[in-house]
C-alpha cells in the first residue's frame, strides 16, 4: 500500500459493518458527511481564523473605497493594488491549511474509487482483458468463492504473467516509485513480466438505479453531497 492507502483497512471494516443494514447510496452519503467534516474541521483548526476575519473586513472596506472612487483611472491603481494585495494575503494564509485539510479528503476519495467504482465479475461473466503489447493476450479467470486471476499469455498460449486480484481495479501495472504514495490495491504485475500494463474491462458499480450511465456511479452523488455538506459546515461553524 502507498501512503494514501493506509486508512483503507479501517475504512473497509467500517463500510462492511454499515453494509449489513444500509444500501450503497446511503453509505456513500455518510462517507461524504465524514469527509466534509474532517476536511472543514481540520482546515478550521489549522487556519488563522481571526486574521482571516480581519482581512475579510479590510477587503470589504477596500472594495467600498474602490467602488466609491470617481476620479481618473490612473489614480485608482493604489486602491486596486490594495484590494489585490489583501486577496493575495488571504490566499497565502489559507493555502497551508487547505493543503493539510485536503489530505484526509484525498485518502477517502482514493478509497472510494477502489471500493465503489467497479466490482468483480461473476464466475461466468465475460470480461475483456487488453494487453497493449504485440504478441500477448490476456484473460480473466475466476473460480467460485475465489478472487479472479488475470493471466497474460504469449502467442503459443503459455502463461507469462499472473496476478491474483485483491480488489476490483481495472488497471494492472508493475510497481514503481510513485506507488509509495498511491498504491494499487489490486496488486502488481511481476517485475520480470514481458508486459508493463494490463487493462481489465470490469463491470462498473451503480449506486443510482436511474439516469444516464455517467450519473449512476459513485462520483456525482459523492461530490455533490460533499459540496453541500461542506458549505453547510462553513455556514454553521462560521469558517472563513
Amino acid at each position: 500500500m502507498g501512503l494514501l492507502n493506509l486508512p483503507h483497512p479501517l475504512l473497509d471494516w467500517l463500510d462492511g459493518q454499515l453494509a449489513g443494514f444500509l444500501p450503497p447510496l446511503v453509505r456513500l452519503l455518510l462517507w461524504s458527511v465524514l469527509a466534509a467534516l474532517l476536511a472543514m474541521e481540520l482546515y478550521r483548526l489549522l487556519s488563522p481564523q481571526k486574521r482571516l476575519t480581519a482581512i475579510k473586513l479590510e477587503v470589504r472596506e477596500a472594495q467600498r473605497r474602490l467602488n466609491d472612487y470617481d476620479g481618473p483611472f490612473d489614480q485608482a491603481w493604489p486602491l486596486i493594488g490594495r484590494v489585490l494585495g489583501l486577496a493575495l494575503r488571504r490566499v497565502g494564509l489559507v493555502l497551508p491549511a487547505t493543503l493539510a485539510a485536503s489530505l484526509p479528503l484525498l485518502m477517502v476519495i482514493v478509497w472510494l474509487d477502489a471500493t465503489y467504482a467497479y466490482r468483480f465479475p461473476e464466475p461466468r461473466e465475460a470480461v475483456a482483458v487488453e494487453v497493449p503489447a504485440p504478441g500477448f493476450d490476456g484473460r480473466l479467470e475466476r473460480a467460485a468463492a475465489q478472487p479472479p486471476r488475470a493471466l497474460v499469455t504469449d502467442g503459443e498460449g503459455g502463461v507469462v504473467a499472473e496476478v491474483m486480484l485483491n480488489a476490483p481495479i481495472p488497471l494492472l501495472h508493475k510497481w514503481s516509485g510513485w506507488n509509495l504514495l498511491l498504491g494499487n490495491p489490486a496488486g502488481y504485475l511481476p517485475a520480470d513480466a514481458p508486459v508493463d500494463r494490463v487493462a481489465l474491462d470490469l463491470p462498473r458499480l451503480e449506486v443510482l438505479p436511474l439516469g444516464p450511465a455517467w450519473l449512476r456511479g459513485w462520483e456525482p452523488s459523492f461530490f455533490v453531497a460533499l459540496l453541500v455538506f461542506a458549505l453547510l459546515l462553513k455556514i454553521v461553524r462560521r469558517i472563513e
